[in-house]
């Protein structure tokens, strides 16, 4: 007779368990400055999932129906009231963040402007050694990286090497850039969206301010 070899169930053992809580542990969700790397939308989703550590700092607004969550300021329109500064430093993968910057300006034939970001409690070359991924080029008095243009409208993003010379955006064109800046004594981290900016590519870039925290 025959007998039937029973298999250990996996799905209930301990040693499975174990295995899948260090997975999780190795597959940590990226740094607020990683997430920010590429100038994407979900940005604002990592500030979602990432709330509870950051509202400890600062004031936060958030979507809960679309997953995302942003921090406020006073006045995107003045630099003096763009800026909401944390309780404290938060530390964000080695950096360490001072507070938040939201700025917008017109100009006019130029296009809209539009900035966003962390004050960094670090040298530009610590923030660049600390973020090598990025892929930092000079361009006169900043550093960028990735820049990506629009041609239109309706034409897609795609890579934009003519912005590294400093060249503005053509008449209907928009350009989104990763910049990093030394301002008023500050080290800012932030992305620029700039040129012909519609209704409806920021609502799409910029899906915190469409949810109505204030343009």
């Amino acid at each position: 007779m025959h007998r039937t070899r029973t298999l250990p169930r996996l799905s209930t053992s301990p040693l499975l368990a174990l295995l899948l809580g260090l997975s999780a542990a190795t597959a940590q969700a990226a740094s607020l400055s990683e997430s920010l790397l590429d100038c994407q939308p979900g940005f604002f989703k990592a500030l979602y999932q990432q709330r509870a550590e950051l509202g400890k700092v600062v004031k936060l607004s958030e979507n809960q129906r679309q997953g995302i969550a942003w921090i406020p300021v006073a006045d995107r329109l003045n630099n003096y009231s763009a800026t909401q500064a944390f309780s404290r430093p938060l530390n964000d993968g080695g950096l360490r963040l001072t507070g938040y910057y939201d700025r917008q300006f017109d100009l006019g034939e130029q296009g809209s402007f539009h900035f966003w970001g962390f004050e960094v409690d670090a040298s530009r070359a610590a923030v660049m050694a600390a973020l090598p991924q990025a892929g930092w080029q000079e361009a006169g008095e900043y550093f960028i990286s990735r820049p990506q243009i629009k041609l239109n409208a309706t034409a897609p993003w795609q890579d934009n090497p003519a912005a590294a010379s400093g060249i503005a955006p053509a008449p209907g064109s928009a350009e989104k850039i990763l910049m990093l800046s030394e301002e008023d004594g500050k080290t800012r981290l932030l992305c620029s969206l700039q040129g012909t900016v519609d209704q409806a590519l920021f609502d799409q870039e910029r899906p915190d301010l469409a949810q109505g925290a204030g343009r």
